[in-house]
């Protein structure tokens, strides 16, 4: 191998040191990953999106190298990569205490916390992140819910579909740490709810089309307080979960996919301990076929548990609802709000709607930027929405409504970087007549 890459790498990571030095702050591990991504990008086939090579044909320079001057028995470099070197916005709670926003971040695996009034209308560069926790210590993988306890001084995330456990960091732990106690939760848990007048949390599971409910302390292998699971139930592949405290209401989004009496092999830490306790008798099917119904809202009891029918659903043509990821109720002016993904907007409900209810007011349009919303809060009369589809975050005035544009925008990358949209691709397909690589997540 010749020296060339170390060379670029090491004058990307030096050009980033001296560039940190002059404001005054060591580079952060995002800015250093960053820098070394460029530095391959411009020294081997790495392709960062949007910035592919031009003019030449790296691919075929790359596998005439390879055939040349490697062991093709042993383990072999990837002849080019599609990389993201920036992150993901994927949940987002608002510490209206602590005047702070926490995201997660899918892509690059951390955890990002900003300023609650970050960001600009025009905002073009990145927004540095106050703190960042990252690295393999931390436990993070595919993350997706996250909250803040401005109480106990804690945050919370729950990693989606591969780690199946749930970290907690102290409110000041920034960078390579573990977590201060982690709990193994059930495989495919993604939203994260708390409850303070109980001192417990709850988490939404798509498969299972359930939620669970532990002690807010819970660790490692403790058990889940109750579960609200079962056909009465009407959760399919539920994501966005919200717990309404002043009402004593449980709210969930749901995408709609489900296989009845759907029985999860035991094959984690949870699972093992719990899945099989929860069957009786043949109730459960390996081989049962799936079901799709609409999307929908549905909103439970308080203390609710097992086979409970909700109190309220909403979802049918009027509503708008489509693959709702995200969900937060406004407690205080009883509305309902839902990261709508499906069609890239925030829908806005009266709290008690019911049926096929039509919104109060709908987000949607080019002037919005809303890309694959994901996660959505309400704090201080402001709504903000962690976009997927793109690198940024979005802050709207409580009361808009329309093809309105941001009144501020938390960029995680500078305007104009493209995002690879990769979720969680576990396999890939070429296509040979169009001559593209197909990447299901």
């Amino acid at each position: 191998m010749t020296t060339r890459p170390l060379v670029i790498a090491g004058a990307f990571a030096s050009g980033v040191l001296l560039l940190a030095a002059a404001h005054g702050r060591a580079p952060s591990v995002e800015q250093m990953f960053v820098a070394q991504t460029h530095a391959a990008a411009a020294s081997e086939n790495v392709c960062v999106l949007g910035e592919a090579a031009q003019g030449q044909n790296p691919a075929a320079a790359q596998a005439a190298r390879l055939a040349a001057t490697v062991d093709t028995s042993s383990d072999l470099p990837p002849v080019r990569m599609v990389v993201d070197p920036y992150p993901s916005f994927n949940g987002v709670f608002v510490d209206a205490v602590g005047d702070r926003v926490l995201m997660s971040d899918t892509n690059r695996k951390s955890l990002l916390l900003y300023p609650r009034t970050a960001g600009s209308a025009g905002a073009r560069t990145a927004e540095s992140p106050v703190q960042q926790i990252m690295g393999p210590e931390t436990g993070i993988g595919f993350v997706a819910g996250v909250a803040i306890d401005p109480v106990h001084h804690e945050l919370f995330a729950v990693n989606n579909d591969v780690e199946d456990r749930l970290v907690v960091f102290d409110d000041a732990a920034r960078g390579n740490v573990k977590p201060k106690r982690l709990l193994y939760v059930p495989h495919q848990s993604w939203g994260i709810a708390f409850d303070h007048r109980r001192d417990e949390i709850a988490l939404s599971v798509q498969t299972p089309n359930m939620y669970v409910v532990f002690r807010r302390d819970a660790q490692k292998l403790d058990g889940p307080v109750r579960s609200v699971r079962g056909p009465h139930t009407g959760m399919a592949d539920p994501h966005g979960i919200y717990i309404d405290e002043t009402h004593n209401e449980v709210v969930v989004a749901n995408h709609g996919n489900y296989r009845p009496a759907e029985l999860i092999t035991s094959y984690t830490a949870y699972d093992a301990r719990e899945s099989r306790q929860e069957r009786s008798g043949n109730a459960s099917s390996e081989t049962a076929r799936g079901n799709f119904v609409a999307s929908s809202i549905t909103v439970y009891d308080g203390d609710a548990k097992g086979d409970v029918a909700p109190l309220r659903t909403i979802a049918g043509p009027l509503s708008q609802i489509d693959w709702p990821m995200g969900v937060a109720v406004d407690e205080a002016n009883n509305e309902l709000f839902v990261a709508n993904n499906g069609d890239n907007s925030v829908l806005v409900f009266a709290r008690t709607a019911n049926g096929n209810a039509q919104p109060k007011r709908v987000i949607r349009g080019a002037a919005t930027r809303i890309k694959g919303p994901m996660g959505v809060a309400i704090a201080r009369d402001e709504i903000f929405v962690a976009n997927f589809g793109d690198h940024t975050a979005l802050v709207f005035p409580r009361l808009v409504a329309g093809n309105a544009a941001p009144k501020r925008i938390i960029r995680n990358a500078p305007a104009g970087k493209e995002t690879s949209g990769f979720g969680n691709p576990y396999a890939v397909a070429y296509d040979s007549k169009r001559q593209q690589i197909l990447v299901p997540n």
